[in-house]
């Protein structure tokens, strides 16, 4: 074997190793946190939740999907001690919680009162009812590319 071939064979290698690891990473647009493959975006500001919602849509993105315990415990961790709406809302005729993709939530909504029809987090470690309405800051999520 000469030397020739082993540089080459080693340039392939570690050509096959950035590559991989190129592969394996995930971006968000600047702004934005990344975690788990998802891409999360904090707002400083605050609206109402429809025009949170659309906010989002303008971003390629939804209202957070806080589905999971450690998705929950990674926003609450960054939101500190402000109230975020998220992608949850109580559906009257149906008498529960659903997530804006349509899945239905098992989880515990405190605070829950008529009209508070919309979901925030941050502000307690619970999933808070909220009225839509009124303004609050958001969150945005969306797949890492």
């Amino acid at each position: 074997m000469n030397w020739c071939m082993i540089i080459s064979v080693l340039i392939v290698v570690v050509l096959k190793v950035v590559g991989m690891t190129l592969f394996l990473l995930h971006f968000c647009p600047a702004g934005w946190d990344l975690h788990q493959g998802k891409c999360f975006l904090l707002s400083i500001f605050e609206s109402p939740w429809n025009k949170s919602r659309s906010f989002c849509k303008e971003e390629g993105s939804t209202l957070a999907i806080v589905n999971t315990p450690e998705k929950l415990k990674f926003l609450q961790d960054i939101a500190g001690a402000e109230m975020y709406f998220i992608g949850l809302t109580y559906q009257p005729a149906e008498k529960r919680w659903r997530w804006i993709n349509n899945y239905e939530f098992n989880g515990n909504v405190t605070n829950y009162r008529q009209n508070f029809n919309c979901a925030t987090i941050g502000l307690t470690k619970t999933f808070d009812a909220a009225f839509c309405d009124i303004n609050h800051r958001w969150i945005c999520e969306k797949n890492a590319k």
